[in-house]
């Protein structure tokens, strides 16, 4: 859209830098992959533009693609490391949690005459380990009271 807009606006006002948008909001909810297809993409279009009007060889418009793609591969490499750290939070979580199922038991409905009940709230709404709290309670007609 950026690209389409620049060709129809007067000589002097030159859109293409904006290009630099069109991968940094990919980079926001897509991967590497999809992220540097869209980035080489805005290299393109930012080349057209140069070509468009004639000024593909001018400093100006080098350097504008020379700028644009290096962010662009440096956006990616940044998808890249944010996905790997996804990785391995997801590994030491599912490492964890292993570790908690292991070593805390499921209550059981009954002990003796006693019937006992749980319920497991996690200190975060995205937590599924960590911050186990047990607790007791008397309740009305249990026992001892």
């Amino acid at each position: 859209m950026i690209t389409v807009v620049d060709l129809f606006v007067p000589e002097d006002i030159h859109l293409g830098p904006l290009l630099v948008i069109a991968p940094a909001i990919t980079a926001s909810f897509a991967g590497p992959l999809l992220t540097g297809a869209i980035g080489l993409l805005a290299v393109a279009a930012q080349t057209y533009i140069g070509l468009y009007f004639g000024l593909l060889s001018s400093r100006n418009v080098v350097v504008q693609i020379a700028a644009l793609a290096g962010l662009s591969v440096l956006i990616v490499f940044f998808c890249v490391v944010r996905e790997r750290r996804r990785r391995e939070l997801d590994q030491v979580r599912s490492v964890a949690e292993a570790a908690q199922h292991v070593l805390l038991w499921p209550l059981p409905d009954r002990i003796g005459p006693l019937r006992i009940a749980c319920l497991y709230l996690a200190a975060e709404d995205e937590a599924q380990i960590g911050g186990d709290l047990y607790a007791t309670t008397r309740i009305d007609g249990g026992p001892g009271c």
